[in-house]
């Protein structure tokens, strides 16, 4: 009779060895996919039109939020001249047809571009 292998009720410290193993291996992978991750993000911060200075200080959350404002001010951009007659007196100079404000004052505009980015950023929250 051939000797049969111990399963993993008859050895528990093998059963130990093996979820060890899965756990690290799992924590590699995990670890791996986070440098992914990271990495893109860092190189989606790179393309937005903004310093060096500020695109290296910025959360994974502040990426987002900074793109995406970026590609609605871009999309409002490329609509052209907006139809400012279609009402009588015409939407106010900082909004676009949907509403959407660009600039809540002068004020805004005068502010240092950290507080400006802050600003574009935590826009989308305030609605």
């Amino acid at each position: 009779m051939a000797p049969t292998k111990p399963s993993f009720q008859q050895d528990p410290s093998r059963r130990e060895r093996l979820q060890a193993l899965r756990k690290e291996k799992s924590r590699d992978a995990a670890r791996s996919r986070r440098g992914k991750e990271n990495f893109e993000f860092y190189e989606l911060a790179k393309l937005l039109p903004l310093p060096a200075a500020i695109t290296s200080q910025l959360d994974k959350a502040s990426i987002i939020r900074l793109t995406i404002s970026y590609l609605k001010m871009r999309d409002f951009a490329n609509q052209g001249d907006p139809p400012w007659n279609l009402r009588m007196e015409g939407p106010p100079p900082n909004t676009s047809v949907k509403g959407i404000q660009i600039w809540k004052s002068e004020v805004c505009m005068r502010k240092t571009p950290c507080e400006a980015v802050k600003r574009i950023a935590l826009y989308d929250y305030e609605k």
